[in-house]
């Protein structure tokens, strides 16, 4: 198969898993969050840009908006980790799911460290948590650089483990492979991912969890920079055979429908 086919291909499957995996992880936050509101009593109503606690200013405590928003973000970073496990364990063989799983562990991981990262800038999200905790700004600016570091680093720490969702399509990576399969696996449908749901989210723009999402590229650097000087990697002799995945589109798109319909109206949570 001609390299820019498997290149399109590679890139059209990876941007549907992404789709699933944000709005997978949208649900499972969302829903989080609505669960923990209950805990205080706090009905809910939840949109795709937005979270409407429906109490007054004056009735929120230390407690509540610990728990609240904190909820979320640590529930990502737990999910990312377990993921990330069972990721390790299953790196080397062939199914495809493997690219949710990834995108799963990526996009929890850059939800935790951006809302740390934006909300202490914007005093949003995880950002309240850090204002009830008394850091002052000098404080909040060393928390946002941490962030950035820590989610740098992590792009570092798995640079080479990501490589290996590339025997999906080839035999092995070598030299400049090795940075085009990143490129077309990752940063161009992490790219277009996110601007398909900007364009979705139109005509509201909501500021903080775009930038959130910006965040990925902090992570994606790394990995792209550092991909030409890993070791080659080499999986088979013969090429594989793969195709596009047209079930995981319609899923995709299901799951867009249901973001942009049933969370544009908004979902009342009041357990």
């Amino acid at each position: 198969m001609h390299k820019n086919r498997v290149n399109q291909v590679i890139f059209i499957n990876s941007l549907f898993y992404f789709l699933c995996a944000y709005l997978i992880l949208f649900l499972i936050s969302r829903i989080s969050v609505a669960i923990s509101a209950s805990a205080f009593s706090i009905p809910v109503r939840l949109y795709y840009h937005e979270i409407d606690y429906l109490i007054r200013s004056s009735e929120w405590s230390s407690d509540s908006v610990t728990v609240i928003f904190g909820t979320g973000p640590l529930l990502c970073l737990l999910l990312g980790l377990v993921l990330l496990l069972i990721f390790i364990n299953v790196a080397t063989e062939e199914g495809r799911l493997r690219i949710l799983l990834v995108w799963l562990i990526i996009l929890a991981l850059v939800n935790f460290f951006g809302e740390i990262i934006i909300g202490s800038v914007m005093n949003q999200g995880f950002g309240y948590v850090i204002m009830y905790m008394f850091i002052m700004d000098t404080g909040r600016v060393v928390v946002t650089l941490l962030g950035g570091i820590l989610l740098f680093l992590c792009g570092l720490a798995l640079s080479r483990t990501l490589l290996f969702t590339a025997n999906i399509y080839l035999p092995h990576l070598k030299g400049i492979e090795k940075a085009r399969f990143v490129i077309y696996q990752y940063f161009f449908p992490y790219l277009a991912g996110i601007l398909i749901l900007q364009v979705i989210e139109l005509p509201v723009i909501s500021w903080f969890p775009t930038l959130v999402r910006l965040c990925g590229i902090l992570f994606l650097i790394p990995v792209l920079s550092r991909s030409l000087s890993l070791q080659d990697v080499y999986f088979e002799e013969e090429t594989p055979e793969f195709s596009i995945s047209w079930k995981t589109g319609a899923l995709a798109l299901a799951l867009l429908l249901i973001y942009r319909i049933g969370f544009g109206i908004g979902l009342k949570f009041d357990l």
